[in-house]
């Protein structure tokens, strides 16, 4: 574990060695890692599924065609007024300022979930966690799939912690919706202002999706399609596609009724820890569990999961620097491994379990992390346990004495100790 308190000094102002040593090891690694991985965004290795269909389809609203015939299209229309200055230019432009705004994005995102746990830019922590992001196969399928929402989604994710964290209730429930109108991904975070009674940071954060689908359902042409096509698209499990408890449940033959009861237990269970964490003193701990609760409530219950969704709960992942964080567990980083490893584990002679494990071990991965998330909401919120370990008291050096009697005859009071006295007198 790194700790983000400063290192002590030592008698020439300089920081102790082994953290100097740290960050001089990892920065190294992580601005290779980064480089390399914007090497291969750029280069001719990658294979823009997600971007060619975001792009065909605002290519096809500046032609006047029906936008959402197209079954990949999944955009809601406040997510196509975003994309349509990319179906102005060419493809290969188009993927280019693409890359470069959501290999930002994901710059932002991490800076900003640092900012939110009190670490530094520059230091240890930083390093990590860019080394951490830089080679997890979230960000990896991100760029080469051409996905620029998972990289927005981050970075207006840890934006809308850090603003809430800091009082700024407008400027969180701004991130929060355009978050929405890109993605409604992140939707159970409305239960977070919703639960604090901060009215402006929930009317923003529902009136900016609402106006801008409005707009855009007005705009759009052939907008019934949206309806017949899209949205049924949209509520499906669309087995091999998606990583949720519906889609995996399918895949492996779990009886619909008992899938139904998992994704709602967890619904259940999401609510009611966030609720219990109210309590909870330390305004980090609080906001990180309650985000990443209600997010992995999202990826297990909702319709559609993609695997690199995980990108989301870096905020999360980066609190691991603080005492008393959930994610000083091994459980916790167990689970982190089985969703942010390689994209393939491959067992030879063994086809069948190979299969199993590319299917489960992310929907796995996200029930176990949701389990030490629930469990260590319900242990912070039993009374008389505290959210993080309580100082020692400190000795009482003085000790007051009573009032000296009006004859000025003296007084022996007693002080904790085996037979200590103290004489006070005229």
């Amino acid at each position: 574990m790194i700790d983000v308190r400063p290192a002590a000094a030592s008698p020439t102002g300089r920081r102790t060695a082994p953290h100097s040593a740290l960050t001089a090891v990892l920065w190294p690694l992580a601005l290779m890692a980064a480089a390399h991985l914007a090497l291969q965004a750029y280069s001719g290795e990658r294979y823009d599924v997600d971007f060619r269909a975001l792009h065909d389809g605002a290519t096809r609203f500046w032609d006047g065609a029906s936008v959402y015939a197209d079954p990949w299209f999944l955009l809601t229309p406040s997510g196509l007024l975003a994309m349509l200055p990319f179906g102005l230019v060419g493809h290969d432009v188009a993927f280019a300022v693409w890359t470069t705004v959501s290999i930002a994005a994901a710059a932002t995102g991490i800076a900003c979930a640092l900012r939110f746990v009190g670490a530094p830019l520059t230091g240890a922590v930083a390093a990590a966690t860019t080394l951490g992001v830089c080679v997890s196969e979230a960000l990896t399928s991100t760029l080469l799939l051409g996905n620029l929402n998972n990289s927005l989604l981050l970075a207006l994710g840890a934006g809308f912690l850090l603003a809430d964290l800091r009082g700024r209730w407008v400027l969180a429930g701004v991130l929060l919706g355009v978050s929405l109108a890109l993605k409604p991904v992140l939707v159970l975070l409305l239960l977070v202002p919703l639960l604090r009674r901060r009215w402006q940071t929930l009317g923003w954060a529902i009136s900016i999706p609402v106006v801008l689908n409005v707009v855009g359902l007005a705009l759009v042409p052939a907008r019934s399609d949206f309806f017949s096509v899209t949205v049924p698209n949209l509520l499906t499990s669309r087995v091999g596609w998606n990583n949720s408890l519906w889609a995996t449940g399918t895949y492996f033959g779990v009886p619909a009724w008992a899938i139904a009861a998992a994704r709602l237990l967890v619904l259940v269970l999401a609510v009611v820890a966030v609720w219990r964490l109210r309590v909870v003193e330390d305004a980090v701990l609080r906001s990180s569990a309650s985000y990443g609760l209600l997010v992995l409530a999202m990826f297990l219950s909702g319709s559609l999961s993609q695997a690199y969704y995980s990108l989301f709960l870096v905020p999360l992942l980066v609190t691991v620097v603080r005492a008393g964080s959930a994610m000083r567990s091994p459980a916790a980083w167990f689970a982190v491994c089985l969703f942010t490893g390689p994209n393939h584990w491959t067992f030879p002679g063994s086809p069948g379990l190979t299969d199993t494990v590319d299917v489960a071990r992310w929907p796995v991965g996200w029930s176990i992390l949701f389990g030490v998330l629930v469990v260590w909401a319900w242990r912070q919120a039993r009374p008389g346990v505290p959210d993080v370990p309580a100082p020692p008291e400190e000795p009482q050096d003085t000790v007051v004495l009573p009032p000296l009697p009006r004859h000025g005859r003296p007084i022996r009071t007693r002080i904790a100790g085996p037979r200590s006295t103290v004489r006070s007198g005229v």
